[in-house]
């Protein structure tokens, strides 16, 4: 066979169709690609550039349930030294620098603990509490049977837990048990937010009827005994001179949707009298709608020192809380309307800043009070997990793994860590040490100079 006719076989073979057998002898030919709908390109229009930074040392941490109520904990930073809990329910504490392991304490325990004055105090998953000394020595046990805790709290020379409907105080110094008492689970959703003072404690509970809103309960500190409560009322904005300020909800109360209004009342600390009422009113005459809305940026309020913050929809405004004046004037005023609808007000106040997070992507934003500026921090590539502030620098971690940290005034970004993992809980920091919590493990970064 010459060259030439080789040449026009090898052009017929690649010309022809070739014919695949497919299952059950059918054959099947040119078949072409399916076709989009739609197809639109693009490109992420954010990118962090930051120095790279790795751990100094890692360790193992127990992961607390998502689910958990109140105040579950499994690491915290104080001294120098995290106290940790490890995935075999053990308690260590780590030379934050080092990374060394200084003692190691208990079975069981439950990722519920505090610090306060030198001293841990925990539970364990039989429901005991329990007290160890900064150097891991046992001060002292108290089998409560609260195995489901949800909060423990040091106030004074008092360590209160609570369980539910369950509140229970025990002596510091000693684990002797003060007193446990329980309310109506029917009745009440026991939250975890204590107040004591003046030797009175205040509780505050979700009171379900045919309403469920907030109710705020007062006991005798030292006894035990309720003293008083007042259902529709949140948590104390404060107590001065035996007299205790709270909102009052106006849900289903007094829902006009044009004219608005805070109301603060006010009760006597021992038996909850009620001493007087506060309102604090605006018009919302842009509302044509007729919806009434609550909380959040549309009719919340907080109290920061002297100065008492109302969010009124389109207004941030601020008011001298201790020089009350029926109707009043606000000191001074602030436009929101630059606000996502998205944006949740954090009720805090820092570096000048009124700060807000918007539930749709976790960022933080805030209007900087000197001049009502709006700033929204930076987003990075991916929605934001986890995000902690300490001094003039945000940390946050990011749905990717990747975390970042940015300078809170000027919004640039200082250093990025790969960490490999999606979860993050609240970023720790002692000393020049920053402790990730992620995915199962510490990660322990040491900050640059300038950021300690």
């Amino acid at each position: 066979m010459n060259n030439s006719l080789r040449g026009k076989i090898r052009l017929a073979l690649a010309s022809a169709v070739v014919i695949v057998p497919l299952a059950g002898g059918m054959a099947l030919s040119g078949v072409s690609a399916e076709k989009a709908v739609l197809s639109t390109g693009g490109y992420s229009y954010i990118k962090v550039e930051a120095p790279p930074l790795k751990p100094a040392w890692t360790s193992p941490v127990a992961v607390v349930d998502k689910g958990m109520r109140g105040l579950g904990v499994a690491a915290i930073a104080e001294n120098g030294k995290i106290f940790t809990l490890l995935p075999s329910r053990k308690m260590v504490a780590i030379n934050a620098t080092t990374g060394s392991k200084l003692w190691e304490f208990g079975s069981d325990l439950a990722p519920l603990f505090t610090y306060s004055n030198g001293n841990i105090y925990g539970m364990t998953t039989t429901g005991s509490l329990y007290a160890i000394s900064e150097a891991g020595k046992k001060n002292w046990s108290n089998p409560l049977s609260f195995s489901k805790a949800d909060s423990v709290q040091k106030i004074g020379n008092t360590v209160y837990i609570t369980q539910a409907e369950q509140l229970a105080a025990v002596d510091a110094a000693t684990g002797k048990l003060k007193w446990k008492i329980a309310e109506n689970s029917t009745t009440y959703i026991g939250l975890t937010s204590l107040m004591e003072i003046d030797g009175v404690l205040i509780r505050n509970y979700l009171s379900q009827g045919t309403l469920t809103l907030g109710e705020i309960v007062a006991y005798d500190a030292r006894t035990g005994k309720k003293l008083w409560g007042h259902y529709r009322q949140d948590f104390p904005l404060a107590v001065k001179d035996g007299l205790l300020y709270s909102n009052t909800p106006m849900e289903m109360l007094d829902e006009d949707p044009v004219n608005r209004k805070i109301k603060v009342s006010v009760f006597n600390l021992k038996n909850g009298e009620l001493k007087g009422e506060r309102l604090y009113r605006w018009t919302d005459s842009d509302n044509t709608a007729g919806v009434f809305s609550s909380g959040g940026t549309f009719g919340s309020a907080f109290l920061d020192g002297d100065n008492f913050y109302v969010f009124q929809g389109k207004q941030l405004v601020k008011y001298d809380f201790w020089n009350y004046s029926a109707d009043g004037e606000p000191v001074q005023k602030w436009d929101q309307t630059g606000m996502n609808q998205s944006d949740f007000p954090l009720n805090l106040v820092y570096q000048d800043r009124m700060f807000y997070k918007d539930y749709s992507t976790g960022n933080f934003s805030a209007i900087k009070l000197s001049n009502g500026q709006i700033i929204r921090y930076n987003s990075g590539e991916n929605p934001v997990v986890q995000a902690d502030i300490y001094g003039n620098v945000e940390y946050v971690g990011q749905s990717d793994g990747l975390f970042h940290a940015y300078d809170l005034l000027t919004l640039k970004p200082l250093f990025t860590v790969n960490t490999g993992s999606r979860d993050f809980a609240p970023t720790l920091k002692t000393g020049g040490m920053l402790i990730i919590q992620t995915g199962g493990k510490l990660l322990a970064i040491k900050l640059p100079s300038s950021l300690k």
